[in-house]
């Protein structure tokens, strides 16, 4: 029987270092083709290479593209998936304790929930 776990195996290590041979070899290639003239890169043999503004135009679309996804589209997605109701139930559940119990003056009183409408009442009235 295999069973699945995220425990660390000789297989998974194998591909997480040769993962991190490749980002790095990815890494410095991109940094020889930023960094070194057009006339070096010719003499080694590379003829045919992008223009030298995706080097910078590529990194900053990929990190504009995250930025919309994490502030924008995900939030988004998420405001889909509330229900369309002006119900409770979205905002609490049925273990939700709003009982106050009375304590000593010099006790710590215990923990106990809210309720939404004494928290608006007592931030906006």
């Amino acid at each position: 029987m295999i069973t699945s776990t995220p425990a660390p195996t000789p297989s998974r290590a194998n591909y997480g270092f040769a993962l991190y041979l490749a980002s790095y070899t990815a890494l410095g290639l991109y940094l020889i083709w930023t960094f070194l003239p057009d006339f070096i890169l010719e003499q080694i043999g590379f003829t045919f290479l992008p223009q030298k503004y995706w080097s910078v135009a590529v990194p900053i679309h990929a990190c504009v593209t995250l930025a919309l996804v994490v502030f924008v589209f995900y939030p988004a997605l998420n405001l889909t998936l509330v229900p369309k109701s002006n119900d409770m139930s979205i905002i609490t559940d049925e273990w939700a304790n709003y009982t106050k119990i009375e304590v000593q003056p010099d006790g710590v009183p215990p923990i106990y929930d809210l309720h939404l409408k004494e928290v608006c009442e007592t931030l906006f009235l």
